[in-house]
């Protein structure tokens, strides 16, 4: 007769990946159908838009231009014209758009007609949903590696809280769909921990061959990892120097996994000293945030070296953004009620070698990553940037343990000790999942019954305004000045210029090289990322004050809409106001000359009644 122990082991295992699998699937039903409203963050819709190009053949450019970029690439070509056709990208690393490529290759959504949105339709635009998906798919592996991992390392009742953590977390949860790179980051660093987790093993058994070979896996998924976010290069550089202490000789083991990051980025840096004569690319601007700049207005400028900052006490503030990336380890890994203990665990000594090692190699990875996050100035939970979340399913783990390994020395008999540690983790489930499961009844409600035609982000993101107003009203030759240049590009497919701060830049520096290239402006596209935006990223003032430091010399045309929208008998033209300069001494072109009735622009297109205006000629 069989082991009866052994059966009820067997079948309760079955039961707990039987449950894991359906809530797995029930979220990502819920998350890409029933509260679906699109893409939401600029570096997805970027990503998106490139990866669309990609699976056409064109490469890694985009549509999606910085004043910096276009002045870079003009001194790189020097006397010859900068080819807007073929504008290549250097902020983003190529992984997770050459994985949304393909994505879109499949679906045949690579093709912009294929999912042009009609009157009447959906406010979803299709292609979203694919990005999505895309993202979901490496939720759903990055949730198998957990639970594998952690059963290789502790047991399946610990795996089973771990991945119930993580897909009940509301942070997890958004990235899942999000469109950035973060899902498929997450699968390359578990996937490379597993390799490592061998490695150790091997070590063990002194098995020279087997630990290499797994140890050279680890470091080619760290290096894959490394491809998907440039961020993640502060995550390798721990890895690595993990390797170099814990791997015997000292040093030795380490080597490989340093040359091969060194050609992966090498590969790609050539491409970006080509173009823009940077071997960082853009990602060379966001040293700035550390610096007391900031990013987005330097990339909105011409001039880097006029852009004012504040160099001094650069070593304080850069521990203020350390020491800040600790403070906010909680609720950047997803508000887990079980993720701080992960710091009590590392005082914790394990039997196994093994996990004692991946504990150490987990605080390695992690600590550079706050360094990394500290000097790029990274604070949001949900960011292109954020490399804190890769961390949840490790800190989640090792925190679990910890509190079993505490209720364990209470010497309760063994019912007792399966009944509280149930109860503990159900209880630290409901804490942490507690927004999402609040929220839940009512956005199934809303999914199922309040909208047949879905609920897009806006503000300030309204995608039928842009792939079918504005792709009518528009050509694909010329580029659109706008706040919004990354949802431009992605639902209207059309080259689109971040809107500079100042109009001398736009008319004395930038213009000068749209001539020489034989493109010209067709138009200026206003929208609620100016006048009415949700985030709080660059620590912006609200009201004019805060559309006054957004938009610069621009701002009327932000407020335009707004005052028309409470003086709506009176279709009056703010810009027009800006027609002359108020100190005559000043040899300056005012705003209004561009953008107003008496401009180069005189035509008002209400794409969304005055909340998304395009000026046109």
């Amino acid at each position: 007769m069989a082991n009866p122990s052994i059966t009820t082991s067997s079948k309760t295992r079955w039961l707990t990946r039987s449950i894991l699998i359906l809530l797995i699937l029930g979220l990502a039903i819920f998350k890409l159908a029933l509260s679906y409203k699109g893409l939401e963050q600029p570096m997805a819709m970027d990503q998106a838009q490139i990866a669309r190009n990609v699976a056409n053949g064109n490469g890694f450019t985009t549509n999606f231009m910085r004043p910096m970029e276009v002045i870079n690439a003009s001194k790189v070509a020097r006397k010859n014209a900068v080819n807007f056709s073929e504008f290549k990208d250097t902020n983003h690393a190529p992984l997770n758009i050459v994985a949304i490529a393909a994505a879109l290759k499949m679906t045949g959504y690579d093709k912009f007609d294929n999912c042009r949105m009609s009157e009447g339709g959906s406010y979803i635009y299709s292609a979203d949903r694919v990005v999505s998906a895309t993202s979901m798919f490496f939720f759903i592996v990055a949730m198998i590696l957990a639970y594998t991992l952690v059963t290789r390392m502790f047991d399946e009742t610990v795996a089973f809280a771990t991945v119930v953590f993580l897909v009940l977390s509301e942070l997890m949860l958004h990235y899942s769909t999000s469109g950035l790179p973060q899902p498929l980051m997450m699968c390359c660093l578990l996937a490379s921990v597993h390799c490592m987790l061998s490695a150790i093993k091997a070590q063990e058994r002194d098995d020279s061959l087997i630990q290499l070979t797994f140890l050279g896996l680890s470091f080619v998924f760290i290096v894959l990892m490394c491809l998907a976010g440039w961020l993640s290069i502060w995550i390798a550089l721990g890895f690595i120097i993990f390797c170099a202490f814990y791997f015997r000789p000292f040093g030795a083991y380490a080597i490989p996994g340093l040359g091969l990051l060194i050609i992966a980025l090498f590969v790609v840096s050539l491409g970006n000293k080509e173009f823009s004569g940077n071997v960082l690319g853009n990602a060379y601007y966001n040293f700035y945030n550390c610096l007391g700049g900031n990013e987005e207005i330097i990339l909105r400028s011409t001039n880097e070296s006029s852009i004012p900052f504040n160099s001094s006490g650069f070593i304080l503030r850069l521990l203020g953004h350390i020491f800040s990336q600790f403070s906010t380890m909680y609720v950047n890994m997803g508000a887990i009620l079980v993720t701080p203990f992960f710091i009590l665990a590392l005082l914790n000594r394990y039997k196994s070698r093994a996990v004692e090692g991946i504990k150490w190699a987990t605080f390695s990875m992690w600590s550079f990553a706050c360094i990394g996050m500290g000097v790029f100035g990274v604070n949001l939970p949900l960011h292109g940037a954020q490399t804190a979340i890769l961390f949840a399913p490790l800190f989640t783990a090792f925190g679990i343990s910890l509190l079993f390994n505490m209720l364990g020395r209470l010497k309760m008999d063994n019912r007792t000790f399966i009944v509280a540690r149930g109860l503990a983790i159900f209880l630290m489930v409901i804490i942490s999942a507690g927004p999402f499961l609040f929220n839940l009844p009512k956005d199934i409600y809303q999914g199922i019954w309040l909208s047949d035609r879905g609920r897009p982000n806006f503000p300030p993101y309204y995608p039928p305004a842009l792939n079918i107003k504005l792709t009518n009203i528009s050509n694909a030759s010329d580029i659109i000045v706008t706040d919004q240049p990354w949802a431009v590009a992605w639902y209207a497919n059309r080259k689109a210029l971040w809107i500079p701060l100042s109009v001398d830049d736009y008319v004395n520096v930038l213009q000068p090289v749209f001539n020489k290239s034989e493109v010209r402006v067709q138009g200026f596209l206003i929208t609620p990322s100016s006048h009415s935006p949700l985030d709080t990223q660059y620590g912006k003032s609200g009201g004019i004050t805060g559309i006054s430091e957004r938009m610069g010399d621009f701002a009327p045309l932000a407020m335009e809409g707004k005052l028309l929208l409470m003086a709506p008998k009176h279709n009056m033209a703010f810009a027009d106001f800006f027609t002359e300069n108020s100190n005559n001494t000043k040899n300056v072109i005012p705003m209004g000359h561009i953008v107003s009735s008496r401009g180069q622009f005189p035509n008002r297109n209400f794409l969304l009644g005055t909340e998304i205006v395009y000026y046109s000629r």
